[in-house]
């Protein structure tokens, strides 16, 4: 399956979004900047192509987006409850990206 690692980082995104909702009542502006990070995640973890020689793209840019959400959260004046659950996730979909094996490769 050519987009497991998408689906996995899509998953992440909307717990993302409900679980911390659900744990620390509704979310902050900080909080829907790191949804807005992780959806953004989504569409680079799609976009990556398996790349002959390069095997981690998607895990690099599923990482990537881990670290803007850990970025994002200490510089907005304070890390809470929501913040810390967000970050788990951002760092589980990097996780489960870099798990599942890559699919087909682009031939040139």
């Amino acid at each position: 399956m050519s987009v497991a690692k998408s689906i996995v980082q899509l998953v992440m995104t909307v717990l993302a979004a409900v679980v911390p909702a659900l744990v620390a009542g509704p979310l902050d502006a900080a909080a829907w900047i790191n949804v807005v990070i992780l959806a953004a995640g989504v569409v680079t973890v799609y976009s990556a192509a398996n790349i002959p020689g390069f095997d981690y793209a998607k895990l690099i840019v599923s990482a990537v987006a881990a670290v803007a959400v850990v970025l994002a959260s200490s510089l907005s004046g304070g890390i809470d409850t929501a913040d810390i659950i967000q970050m788990v996730l951002a760092a589980a979909a990097a996780l489960g990206v870099g798990a599942i094996p890559n699919g087909n490769r682009v031939t040139a």
